[in-house]
């Protein structure tokens, strides 16, 4: 069994000290040889200015295991374990994800996604 400690003190947003635990949890495995080999090769052909190509590379070559679950809160629950929920960071990176084989284990049938009309308070009179 794998087990990850904090280098240091955990913090929240609001500067709250954390007590971290380990328990259960999905992770996206960044780190997948094959995946980091075809990430550097499209990266490579991007037409970027270099600090932006080399701030890829660094997160790039940093990133190994994201932890995208939590097993409390709001949130969309995971369609393959419903006890976990889809951590609202990883939110944008699986939805990417999914989006792209939607079609595959849809039976090509991909439902439009619109966003309803804003809100009357929304506009600046």
């Amino acid at each position: 069994m794998k087990y990850s400690e904090p280098e240091k003190p955990v913090l929240s947003r609001s500067g709250d000290l954390c007590v971290c635990a380990l328990t259960d949890q999905w992770y996206i495995q960044y780190g997948e040889k094959e995946w980091k080999k075809e990430t550097s090769e499209l990266l490579g052909s991007m037409n970027l200015t270099p600090e932006v190509r080399g701030s890829f590379k660094v997160v790039l070559d940093w990133l190994n295991q994201w932890a995208c679950s939590r097993s409390y809160g709001l949130g969309t629950l995971l369609p393959w374990d419903p006890i976990y929920l889809i951590e609202s960071l990883s939110d944008s990176t699986i939805y990417m994800a999914f989006y792209t084989v939607a079609h595959l284990l849809q039976g090509n049938h991909i439902m439009p996604y619109s966003l309803p009309p804003p809100h009357k308070s929304f506009y600046h009179n």
